[in-house]
């Protein structure tokens, strides 16, 4: 109902002496816009949930916790945690990245190599450093 009466508000010029048939156009043009708009979006998860990534990830994940992980990534930098996801999250192909990035394939399997390698070093980092529940290191207090 909002939606009708913010187009009659913008629109109101062009609202007639008798606004009632105008405003029951307007009501059902909205909901036919958000019907086509609710199919399309169920559809589009209909797909996504079929469909599955037609290059398996490379990036393997070591033991530790996924909180560990998802620390290691955002200490990352930008352009190596991007090749990482493009890949990883994303599952596209070295390849694809590349056209993704706009950069060579080879620029970006050298990147990617690099992320890789970094990603594995913030990992160990992350898994031999203490943690507690809020992520910070906590003092012990000896009796």
């Amino acid at each position: 109902m909002a939606d009708v009466f913010v187009i009659a508000w913008r629109r109101l010029r062009d609202v007639p002496e008798d606004p009632m048939p105008w405003l029951l156009g307007v009501a059902r043009r909205v909901m036919a816009n958000r019907w086509r708009s609710a199919t399309r979006a169920a559809a589009l998860r209909d797909r996504m949930t079929f469909e599955r990534p037609t290059f398996a990830p490379s990036v393997s994940m070591s033991p530790g916790s996924p909180q560990e992980a998802l620390r290691a990534l955002s200490a990352m930098r930008e352009k190596d945690r991007e090749a990482l996801l493009l890949v990883a999250w994303e599952g596209l192909a070295p390849a694809q990245a590349a056209k993704v990035l706009g950069v060579s394939p080879n620029t970006f399997s050298a990147r990617l190599s690099r992320a890789r390698r970094r990603f594995e070093r913030a990992l160990a980092a992350e898994s031999t450093q203490p943690q507690t529940e809020g992520g910070s290191v906590k003092a012990e207090v000896l009796p």
